[in-house]
């Protein structure tokens, strides 16, 4: 009696055994939420707060048939500022006041997965893990907000006033960790729902911080600013919902 009640889930959904001797071209795609950590300069002078943001990702990949995937990425990742804290002249991190702009993420890695052998079950639920590297770019859109600093003067002279700061850009090594889970949709053969959770990182990016003062007094006829570089580390967490369809897959 039970094999006959199971028979009708057996037919609308390949059972994992199944699903794991797939081989061939793969092409895949998802999108979600990210969830950027805190980003804190590495001689603490700088740190900005973000807010969730959308994140997507397609590749290009291999399957092997025996479990293990192979694949080529584009992932970018998006998360709008919520703050902005530099170190001022009494040398206390201070917010910064009128911030704005974005973080984006924009990275390339070559991943590897692994379809996690399970007893094949009626539940057409393939779970699996993976990881990648690569490289990534942080990327400041318009991030800017107005302080109070102290700008080097000509002669090992200082000078403190109004200013407006602003980030730049800079890429480094990026890496990936993965654990998802994929249910064939009955509908369409060889397709696939996929759902994932992700751990990207990134090394250290050094992003050109540039001050300008606001009051528009020049020195030598030149107006007060100053470029330095901060080095950021990127700790980023998603979770994205997603297709993936296998060419010729069996």
């Amino acid at each position: 009696m039970h094999k006959f009640l199971l028979l009708p889930c057996v037919i609308l959904f390949p059972s994992v055994a199944i699903a794991q001797t797939a081989e061939g071209l793969y092409v895949g795609g998802a999108t979600g939420v990210n969830f950027l950590e805190t980003l804190q300069s590495s001689e603490a002078t700088t740190k900005i707060g973000t807010e969730a943001g959308p994140m997507g990702w397609g590749a290009v990949g291999w399957s092997f048939g025996n479990g293990l995937r192979a694949e080529v990425e584009g992932s970018y990742r998006s998360s709008d500022l919520d703050g902005i804290s530099t170190r001022r002249v009494n040398g206390a991190l201070l917010p910064l006041s009128e911030t704005n702009g974005s973080a984006g993420i924009p990275a390339f890695t070559v991943n590897a997965k692994y379809d996690l052998p399970v007893p094949p079950f009626a539940i057409p639920v393939q779970p699996y893990i993976g990881g990648g590297v690569g490289y990534g770019w942080l990327n400041f859109d318009k991030a800017a907000g107005h302080g109070f600093g102290r700008f080097h003067l000509p002669g090992n002279n200082t000078f403190s006033a109004p200013d407006i700061v602003s980030f730049g850009n800079d890429g480094a090594f990026a890496y990936q960790a993965i654990v998802g889970a994929s249910v064939p949709l009955g509908a369409v053969p060889n397709l696939d729902m996929t759902f994932e959770y992700r751990f990207f990182g990134m090394a250290r990016a050094d992003i050109p911080v540039t001050r300008v003062g606001t009051t528009g007094l020049r020195v030598n006829g030149t107006l007060l600013a100053n470029v330095t570089r901060n080095g950021f580390e990127v700790h980023d967490h998603a979770i994205a919902i997603g297709l993936r369809y296998t060419f010729g897959a069996l």
